[in-house]
């Protein structure tokens, strides 16, 4: 199995990803939603109805511990008002997702993990970082379709993506030196490929395609909507990581975490960009709760 996965070509990819189920229609709706939009509860309930699971997740998300309802919630109306506009977009971003990309074992699930951890923190980011195009929607799913290219890897083939996840790696970089030595491939191309066939807008797909070039951020030749989103999603995605591999940063202090972040997450080229990292480091353990809460509630 290991010998077939060495020779796996970037061309066998494209041609089966086109064999991958097609997003559910409702994500493309969700992406055109504003929900500070006065009509947005009036859409967003249009959709739900539209799609009975997706109307049972939200009742059931409404019901859950994690909203603490006083009383039980057996409305669909009652339950969009209950979980919060921004909230509802961002569950019904994952879960559309989670029924195209459904992870299997264990290694495929710390995907699914970094990957919504990820969404927050890039979401995060950009509702605090100044500045018009900083969109903290598109940012969610930026966040979150980031490495599609290994979700694509783990449904094609389950064993090039397990070799990368033998080998080991600390970094973002190192990530791609180890996915170059195992496939003969990075991930980002492999999802720049994914995000074309699944009609993915632009913008998004291009930080698939770059989100582990670091230059992309402040290179005068790429749109400033490109720059912002890659940052929010960069940072988000080293915070992630640099999380992981410190199972113990919640001891930390705040000035502590500040320090790592700053020097393991925020690359030098970076440094005159505005980022409200003052505001992250004590945010960054409701970040992790609400990652960990969409998890369960996604079955992750």
């Amino acid at each position: 199995m290991q010998e077939q996965a060495q020779k796996l070509t970037l061309s066998e990819i494209n041609e089966q990803i086109g064999q991958l189920p097609m997003l559910p229609g409702v994500l493309f709706e969700l992406m055109k939603l504003d929900p500070e939009d006065t009509e947005f509860y009036d859409v967003m309930l249009r959709l739900a109805k539209s799609d009975p699971p997706l109307a049972a997740f939200i009742v059931a998300y409404s019901n859950s511990a994690v909203s603490s309802p006083n009383s039980k919630i057996d409305s669909l109306q009652t339950a969009l008002t209950r979980v919060g506009s921004r909230t509802i977009i961002e569950l019904l971003t994952a879960l559309s997702v989670s029924k195209v990309f459904v992870p299997q074992k264990q290694g495929h699930k710390d995907i699914w993990r970094h990957s919504i951890e990820v969404a927050n923190i890039a979401a995060f980011i950009a509702r605090l970082t100044p500045g018009e195009m900083n969109n903290p929607e598109t940012a969610y799913l930026a966040g979150l379709l980031h490495d599609i290219g290994r979700f694509v890897l783990f449904q094609l083939s389950p064993d090039a993506l397990n070799e990368t996840l033998e080998e080991g790696w600390s970094d973002p970089d190192e990530l791609i030196q180890v996915e170059m030595k195992a496939v003969g491939f990075p991930h980002t191309k492999v999802g720049y490929l994914a995000c074309k066939k699944l009609d993915i807008p632009m913008l998004i797909a291009s930080v698939v395609r770059y989100h582990h070039n670091v230059e992309v951020v402040s290179h005068p030749k790429v749109p400033p909507e490109l720059q912002c989103l890659s940052l929010s999603v960069q940072v988000a995605d080293a915070v992630s990581m640099m999380l992981a591999k410190n199972s113990d940063w919640q001891e930390w202090s705040e000035d502590n975490l500040k320090e790592h972040i700053l020097s393991y997450c925020v690359q030098p080229c970076w440094r005159d960009k505005e980022l409200p990292i003052h505001s992250l480091v004590p945010a960054l353990k409701m970040l992790m709760e609400k990652s960990e809460n969409t998890c369960k509630s996604l079955g992750v």
